[in-house]
């Protein structure tokens, strides 16, 4: 397991600690654990961490530690780390198959690599639970794209050269602009039109 990071003073416009409040409140009221967030230095956008009975620590990368990062975006890695505690990792099913192996056409099957963490039912839940999953997730990609990786047998997005250049401007996009271009693709006509 990686180390938590040493948290960083919150530059967002809105606070965070708050926000992951009203998020266990409202969406997760039967959560025993005593849940805590912070900003710093971590490998991945995102990462849960047990740090005793029923506490917990949610480690938000320095990326996200930006005044024009929207709360949205932050809603929903909140969403997704907090369901790591409802949905833990489990073994995979008989006859379910292991979303981390690669099902190239030509490519041998590996073993399974041992408990999923995200599970089919996590994913329900996530899209339940996080109705603006896909615009955070846009905009994420849209703003560090090119600093992101998906490593499919780890099942999570790493950050790439983030220590070279890290504090270097980034163009973060309006979550407006974002909306406005999903919009587009899903439906053919900008939001508002038809």
């Amino acid at each position: 397991m990686e180390a938590i990071s040493q948290g960083e003073l919150e530059l967002v416009r809105f606070d965070t600690t708050e926000l992951l409040r009203e998020i266990q409140r409202t969406l997760f009221p039967n959560l025993s654990s005593h849940v805590t967030c912070l900003y710093g230095r971590i490998p991945t956008l995102g990462a849960l961490h047990r740090v005793g009975e029923n506490r917990h620590v949610i480690s938000l990368h320095s990326l996200f530690n930006h005044p024009d990062t929207p709360q949205v975006v932050v809603r929903h890695i909140l969403i997704h780390e907090l369901l790591h505690i409802e949905i833990p990792p489990r073994a995979l099913r008989e006859g379910e198959l292991d979303p981390r192996i690669s099902r190239k056409k030509g490519s041998e099957p590996l073993e399974p690599l041992g408990p999923i963490a995200h599970p089919s039912e996590f994913w329900v839940r996530e899209r339940e639970l996080s109705p603006d999953r896909l615009v955070a997730m846009k905009w994420i990609f849209e703003a560090f794209g090119g600093r992101l990786k998906y490593r499919e047998r780890e099942e999570g997005i790493w950050v790439r050269k983030w220590r070279s250049e890290y504090g270097r401007r980034v163009v973060r996009p309006s979550i407006e602009e974002v909306r406005a271009k999903l919009s587009e693709r899903d439906h053919g006509y900008p939001e508002g039109g038809e």
